[in-house]
């Protein structure tokens, strides 16, 4: 069994084979995850506004529920996952259920912390990152089978174990006659799977091209999944906002043409004038920086960490070392995109503002007092708003 993170993980696991991995510890506390689980039957519709992949699904006898359903959710009576568990278990009187928690990134800032670092610790295991988005979601359940049968999840998957009790079979991304296949379908192509056990003391690992299902049998599990899509849609974010930038319209009619000189057409033209307005004046670099800086200090999360209530900021601030903090001047308007922890916000352009960001990166200790130096009092107020921000991002 090779350790995760390790060389060999990395030279022989990674995008070639399901394996369990040897960890020394689970990147997050049951407390943790606990809290994050709570969010989603306290504020759902705040969640879903934060980030629309941060959604709940209940599972009963092997059929989603139209809703979720509310005594299957962690609830404020919930002092422990075991106790979770044995209420949801004792509530669903003998039927198989599972509930599944997805974007636990966007809950609480803990659990982005814990999928930031792990995403930061997978990349410079590797050498680089993985194209696509992260996520981290929670699965729990007693059930025969995954109540879509088998499927292939497009990402990379990281399995922790926080109770005992799921068996993950996985077969390579040659197996397509598999798909779909449901209990007790697939029973006769366990035999050809990897067997991958659940368990405290290890990470369940499966490349993102892996036919896979879960088994629990008798047993109650909860899993925190971490997700790593192979393939990024960064450029699909541009495309859908060139798209918007074009105005299209479901024109019926067209001029009659004939013979002769031709140019664009008033519509065409206007298109074209909208594109190169974009670039021309920025709109669409912009455009393009923002969406890039979110996705770059979030460690591909692409999601902000939650922000934070920040009553009071130390007299001596310093950059968090799991934080990644970046900038771009904007010398055509006179701004400074400043970005960290999946947030990124807009500011007046000034050297000082930019040579204190670079000191911040650097790991310095830097003294608010020193920031109210009334010789660059203006300079000095965009520092000390910048400073609010970056604390709220729970960057300091």
């Amino acid at each position: 069994m090779f350790e995760l993170f390790s060389e060999g993980f990395a030279q022989k696991v990674w995008a070639k084979q399901a394996a369990e991995l040897s960890i020394s510890h689970i990147p997050f506390t049951e407390r943790d995850v606990l809290d994050a689980l709570r969010q989603y039957a306290l504020h759902p519709h705040k969640l879903l506004a934060f980030n629309p992949k941060s959604e709940v699904i209940t599972v009963v006898n092997g059929a989603r529920s139209p809703h979720p359903l509310p005594n299957f959710l962690v609830l404020e009576t919930d002092r422990t996952i075991e106790e979770y568990t044995a209420r949801v278990d004792q509530y669903a009187e003998g039927q198989e259920w599972a509930v599944m928690y997805y974007g636990l990134y966007a809950a609480t800032p803990a659990l982005w912390d814990a999928a930031k670092q792990f995403a930061d610790q997978l990349a410079h295991s590797l050498g680089f990152r993985p194209g696509g988005r992260v996520d981290i979601d929670c699965f729990i359940g007693r059930y025969a089978s995954t109540y879509v049968g088998v499927h292939v999840d497009h990402a990379h998957n990281f399995d922790f174990t926080l109770q005992d009790g799921k068996t993950m079979f996985a077969w390579p991304s040659t197996r397509r006659d598999l798909q779909g296949l449901k209990y007790p379908e697939y029973e006769q192509h366990k035999t050809t799977a990897i067997a991958l056990q659940n368990r405290i003391d290890r990470v369940a690992y499966f490349p993102h091209d892996a036919f896979h299902v879960a088994e629990t049998g008798e047993k109650i599990s909860v899993n925190i999944n971490i997700a790593f899509w192979e393939t990024a849609h960064d450029a699909q974010h541009h495309r859908d906002y060139v798209t918007h930038l074009l105005h299209l319209d479901n024109r019926t009619r067209h001029d009659i043409r004939t013979s002769g000189r031709a140019n664009l057409t008033p519509d065409n033209a206007f298109q074209h004038s909208a594109l190169n307005s974009a670039i021309t004046h920025g709109t669409l670099k912009r455009h393009m920086l923002v969406s890039q800086l979110i996705c770059d200090t979030s460690s591909r999360l692409c999601v902000g960490r939650p922000l934070i209530d920040v009553s009071k900021i130390e007299s001596t601030i310093t950059l968090r070392p799991l934080a990644t903090l970046q900038w771009v001047p904007l010398l055509e308007t006179k701004e400074l995109l400043i970005a960290a922890n999946g947030h990124c916000a807009s500011f007046e352009y000034s050297s000082h503002l930019e040579s204190f960001l670079s000191q911040l990166s650097s790991g310095k200790k830097l003294d608010i007092a020193k920031l109210n130096d009334k010789s660059y009092k203006y300079a000095q107020e965009e520092i000390l708003k910048t400073v609010k921000a970056l604390a709220s991002w729970g960057v300091l």
